[in-house]
């Protein structure tokens, strides 16, 4: 089985993986909120276009089954050890909140060790309703307290450490990660219109994997879950079907 390799094709169907060989699935699926990526728009005209272009509106029906059939996949895939994470959002459709627990259903096979809150500073904006600053991020297991779990390598400073009563200053991150988006000023950012932030798949990584293992990414975009891989010596594998965010991804990876 090749590894460090993204491929251009669907991940509906992972031919090129073996049964239960990769030890964590890392991804962002597509949102299905009727937005023109790739687009700069000015009172609901196109003003300017940047980078790959896509319209994100499957009927739900179909949105939900492209899911399934991807997170089935990604359990037939994952040793038994191994955990599967989501980055997913809250949509906004005919002025409703449409909530994500529905991904829930895919995985009653599996444990839901936490629902991550993922807070950030900036975003959308709305004199509607209060302005929508987090995303939540999905953990999963295949087993029940046979799993990676490296919680020293990711451990976080303490704001209220006292010598008196703990062994050292660094403590869990909990299940609120407060990590800034990828802004436009970032050295990391590119052309990708829905691009995650290394420090979020850093620490998915750091926490779920030890050094050589596999990730995969059946979403991989602009190749962030790769980049990070790479940089922390682990292994990659991932799907996307436009060829423009592979190269994308690519040149990044050339860069490390």
């Amino acid at each position: 089985m090749e590894t460090n390799i993204i491929y251009n094709k669907s991940s509906k169907i992972m031919s090129e993986i073996e049964d239960k060989s990769v030890d964590l699935v890392v991804t962002s699926p597509p949102y299905n909120i009727n937005i023109n990526y790739g687009n700069t728009t000015k009172k609901g005209k196109t003003i300017k276009t940047k980078s790959k272009k896509y319209k994100d509106n499957l009927e739900e029906k179909e949105y939900r089954n492209l899911l399934k059939n991807v997170f089935d996949e990604c359990k037939r895939v994952v040793k038994e050890d191994g955990s599967i994470w989501i980055n997913i959002k809250n949509r906004y459709k005919n002025g409703v909140i449409v909530s994500p627990f529905w991904i829930e259903e895919y995985f009653e096979d599996m444990y839901l060790k936490n629902i991550i809150i993922w807070n950030f500073d900036w975003g959308g904006s709305t004199n509607k309703r209060f302005a929508p600053r987090y995303e939540y991020v999905y953990w999963f297991t295949k087993h029940k307290s046979n799993y990676k779990f490296n919680l020293d390598d990711v451990k976080v400073p303490a704001l209220n450490y006292r010598p008196d009563r703990y062994k050292n200053q660094l403590k869990n991150p909990s299940d609120v990660w407060r990590i800034p988006m990828v802004s436009g000023n970032y050295l990391e950012r590119t052309g990708h219109p829905a691009q995650y932030p290394e420090k979020l798949i850093e620490r998915v990584i750091l926490a779920g994997t030890n050094k050589g293992d596999i990730v995969l990414d059946p979403f991989m975009g602009s190749g962030t879950t790769a980049v990070v891989a790479k940089k922390n010596k682990r292994n990659y594998i991932g799907y996307e079907i436009e060829n423009e965010y592979i190269e994308m991804a690519n040149s990044r990876l050339k860069n490390i």
